[in-house]
């Protein structure tokens, strides 16, 4: 799930009052303007004949030649473009510049419309991620544009289209199913799979935070915890999923969880990540998982693999 505003709105409007402008304009010189048409650019490949992925690629501009809404007499330049997909496809579009910050408007064939874009500061590049499971088959309207009024620069969009449950296909469907009814417990804050209280170690000096047993485990054979603060408004489900001395083997389980992750999460905004940690987010939950380690008995080092959902 990607932030979304309403500001955008009014990029829709533009295309009525640009017409007006042109009707009421007197003769020019014969003189031939030629503008890029974009409309078909990102919906040149489909998913046909049972292919199970389609992808478009287009690097572009916002220049000051574009079509254009205004937001306190501020200019947000914009191009559109068409795309046509079927019920159930899988929809994801990444978009990129270094240039400005980057944000989508989607539009649907009944002129709903969501946006995303990258709310981070700008540090010289901006990335945002869009995923959407279509419901109607029809012609969607993208709109890209920038995240601050008056930007322009290169732009670059990665539209890919996936069959029904073709991207899920790739992953372990057992852990799949298992994180499916975690995200369901979350919900609720997991009071479903809460089980009785941990009794506090004397050593344990740490405040306002309480452990609570579950029976539900991510991954078969790996115990977990509910962790609650503030009273029990807040509430966390830990797990350590891999334990081992070798570090190649905790770097090669982490990779391969993270990219199942990756995959169940594909909606979710992803973290700054590094090869001991990735973390994706929604406006009300996130998923950690990483690689720690410890020295125990006899010197020898742990590697540990854990998994946080807040």
């Amino acid at each position: 799930m990607k932030l979304k505003l309403l500001i955008f709105l009014s990029v829709c409007l533009s295309f009525a009052t640009q017409a007006q402008k042109k009707k009421t304009t007197k003769k020019t010189p014969q003189t031939k303007n030629v503008k890029i048409d974009s409309t078909e650019l990102l919906n040149r490949n489909q998913l046909i004949n049972g292919m199970q992925q389609a992808q478009d690629q287009i690097e572009a501009s916002l220049t000051g030649k574009d079509k254009f809404s205004s937001q306190n007499s501020e200019k947000r330049f914009y191009d559109t473009y068409k795309l046509f997909l079927h019920a159930g496809e899988e929809l994801t579009l990444e978009h990129s510049s270094d240039n400005f910050r980057v944000m989508l408007g989607f539009k649907t064939p009944a002129n709903k419309q969501e946006n995303s874009y990258d709310s981070k500061p700008f540090s010289g590049t901006s990335y945002n991620k869009f995923f959407y499971i279509v419901p109607t088959t029809g012609t969607y309207t993208l709109l890209a544009t920038s995240t601050d009024a008056g930007q322009s620069g290169k732009y670059k969009i990665l539209k890919s289209i996936a069959a029904p449950n073709a991207v899920e296909a790739q992953i372990d469907p057992i852990f799949s199913n298992q994180f499916k009814a975690l995200k369901n417990a979350r919900i609720d804050n997991f009071k479903v799979i809460t089980g009785e209280k941990i009794k506090k170690d004397k050593k344990d000096k740490s405040v306002g935070q309480e452990r609570f047993k579950t029976s539900f485990e991510l991954v078969a054979g790996k115990s977990a915890m509910i962790l609650q603060d503030n009273d029990g408004t807040t509430s966390n489900y830990k797990t350590t999923i891999l334990e081992t001395e070798n570090e190649t083997d905790a770097k090669q389980y982490f990779e391969r969880i993270k990219k199942q992750l990756q995959i169940l999460v594909r909606g979710w905004t992803e973290q700054n990540n590094s090869d001991n940690n990735y973390s994706a987010s929604t406006d009300t939950d996130i998923i950690t998982l990483n690689i720690s380690s410890e020295e125990r008995k006899k010197k020898k080092v742990f590697y540990m693999v854990n998994f946080v959902y807040n």
